[in-house]
């Protein structure tokens, strides 16, 4: 928390995990009870770490503390590169997997890739525009002024993009010839 200068309560904001719960969980740490899991991958992934790393049955290298941190960027700052300058962010998280200098955090918004392999609302999904978009690997993809979050498949037919909710009204659509993929997430609270 101190590495990305949260206090509790913006702890709790980001995860969804109510701050009195957190409060406990610090208070109780050396003791016998242990948070549920679910609880756990969501701080985890609001402090871009695993849940191992989190409860400390898991490393968390120096050079990752040190030189892993990425920015954390809003849907909104996906603008294309030629307006409104740079992109701006406001927080830095340490990204725990092995990623390129250009690689950038994002929230996840909305439901349309909840599923069993999905991901929650809130969650901070990390984005390497450097790997390849390849079938099978979610993406952020911008078209037009409209930034979005889909899971890429290739089909001899071409590539579209799908969500997980498969109750979600548009499930698969064609990836548009003029949209760009901003980068293929890495990482998400487990290496993707």
């Amino acid at each position: 928390m101190s590495k990305h200068r949260l206090n509790q309560t913006e702890l709790a904001n980001r995860s969804g995990v109510s701050q009195p719960a957190i409060n406990r969980i610090l208070k109780e740490r050396s003791k016998a009870k242990h948070p549920r899991k679910e609880t756990l991958q969501k701080i985890a992934s609001v402090l871009g770490v695993t849940p191992d790393q989190l409860t400390g049955q898991e490393v968390i290298s120096t050079r990752m503390l040190a030189k892993g941190v990425v920015p954390v960027l809003s849907w909104e700052s996906l603008a294309p590169p030629n307006s409104q300058g740079g992109r701006k962010h406001n927080a830095w998280l340490a990204c725990p997997v092995e990623h390129s200098d250009e690689t950038f955090a994002l929230p996840v918004l909305g439901e349309a890739m909840i599923g069993d392999d999905g991901y929650r609302e809130g969650e901070i999904i990390f984005i390497d525009p450097c790997v390849p978009p390849d079938h099978g690997r979610d993406v952020v993809v911008l078209k037009g002024e409209i930034a979005f979050f889909r899971r890429l498949v290739v089909t001899p037919e071409g590539r579209f993009l799908k969500t997980l909710n498969s109750s979600w009204p548009t499930p698969i659509m064609p990836l548009p010839d003029d949209a760009i993929v901003c980068g293929t997430v890495v990482f998400s609270g487990q290496a993707r």
